[in-house]
């Protein structure tokens, strides 16, 4: 087993994506070592399917608003496009072995019928956000069966393993959509392959924050782009993404922020804070450390690698 430490570069989920979908396999395997509250990961999210099983110690799992901790053998899987990020707990190591899978690798060659019944509906569910599964649980033998024939394919790379992993693969997937999977509304609904309405208009909304977060922009701004009123529009962000725009904004503007530290060495915290929408150095110090848990010259002392 290859232990490594967890990623300071903001970019480097945007990467592997592009490099996993370019290689044709869009599956990897990662080990990591969480030793410290130096080794925390911050705030990203990623179009992969991420199942972390934990080795050895425990680890506090922070995904959207949830947070919760996990231990040794319990199983996390996570959903593609969901805020999350991972920090040690009680002192302690923490070993996780994760398996990030591109949703691609589940069907491919135009079985669009398929997808759209068993992929589509899962990765767009509001209430599938994360999965957390003990020993305890009824399904954990089978799960970790196929999640532990997944390690072993990719570790000792016998003839065929692609094949092999991706019959595992869909093994858990048909695990997660019986069991977990309970919109049953979107999957009797014969247009759930397209996107609610809500969905439509958070997604322009998050378009709009994008590209205007490093502006004063208000909650009417962010409502005024998707046509509705402001209440209209915290209950759509509330419904599909369980925070309110202004949460989305500020953690926007803070992972943004740690993305300057990292391009601009010599600008300073005051200079960074401006440039991705605080007007308030003060403030931008509070909303980072509610965020990133450690002061914004903490994490730029911890990025200095």
């Amino acid at each position: 087993m290859t232990i490594v430490k967890p990623t300071k570069d903001p970019d480097f989920y945007r990467q592997r994506t592009s490099a996993l979908l370019k290689s044709g396999y869009p599956i990897t395997i990662a080990d990591y070592d969480f030793s410290s509250s130096a080794d925390m990961t911050r705030w990203h999210w990623h179009d992969e399917l991420e199942i972390q099983y934990i080795v050895e110690g425990n680890l506090y799992v922070t995904c959207n608003e949830d947070n919760f901790i996990v231990q040794k053998g319990d199983i996390v899987f996570i959903n593609h496009g969901i805020n999350h990020f991972n920090t040690p707990a009680d002192g302690n190591d923490c070993i996780f072995r994760a398996v990030l899978i591109n949703p691609s690798f589940m069907f491919g060659f135009g079985q669009m019928e398929l997808e759209n019944k068993y992929v589509r509906p899962l990765l767009t569910s509001s209430s599938l956000k994360f999965i957390h599964i003990t020993p305890r649980d009824d399904i954990y033998g089978e799960f970790v069966t196929h999640l532990s024939q997944i390690f072993s394919l990719n570790d000792n790379k016998p003839d065929c393993f692609e094949i092999l992993t991706k019959v595992s693969v869909l093994n858990l997937w048909a695990i997660i959509y019986k069991h977990f999977y309970s919109d049953d509304s979107a999957r009797n609904d014969n247009d759930s392959r397209f996107p609610s309405l809500d969905e439509q208009r958070v997604k322009q909304a998050v378009l709009y924050i994008k590209e205007h977060f490093m502006e004063p922009i208000t909650l009417d701004d962010i409502a005024g782009s998707i046509l509705v009123n402001r209440s209209e529009c915290c209950r759509c962000f509330k419904r599909i993404m369980n925070v309110t725009p202004f949460e989305y904004l500020m953690k926007y503007r803070i992972i943004e922020s740690t993305k300057q530290m990292l391009k601009k060495p010599t600008e300073s915290i005051s200079e960074i804070a401006s440039a991705v929408g605080f007007n308030n150095t003060s403030y931008y110090n509070k909303i980072f450390k509610k965020y990133m848990s450690c002061t914004p010259t903490q994490y730029r002392r911890s990025s200095d690698v």
